[in-house]
């Protein structure tokens, strides 16, 4: 009879098999659903990680400068204490030469 043929099971059997590639790929679906939310946990906490490393690594920058601003400054200030002795010294030995002279007639 035209009604009973293979058509009809080969219709069943088709519409089983689509049946159990759409579970394969559903299954699949929600395998990758289940790595996509450990990923954006690990993508949430490595970007965490950078954020606290870049704040780290601009606070180590601010007290490099600022260890660099006070070298600069002691060491100029180190520079102008050794110029002001040295005219000092200079003066001292200026007038040890001027009263030299007179020292033997204080005392006669």
């Amino acid at each position: 009879m035209w009604f009973v043929g293979t058509g009809r099971s080969n219709g069943a059997a088709h519409i089983h098999g689509v049946a159990a590639r759409l579970r394969r790929v559903q299954r699949e679906a929600d395998e990758c659903e289940a790595a996509l939310v450990g990923l954006e946990r690990a993508h949430a906490d490595i970007q965490r990680r950078v954020e606290e490393t870049e704040a780290e690594l601009e606070e180590l920058r601010r007290r490099r400068i600022d260890a660099y601003e006070r070298f600069w400054t002691t060491r100029e200030q180190r520079d102008r204490a050794r110029h002001v002795s040295r005219r000092l010294r200079r003066r001292l030995q200026r007038l040890h030469r001027r009263l030299r002279p007179f020292d033997g007639c204080v005392g006669d």
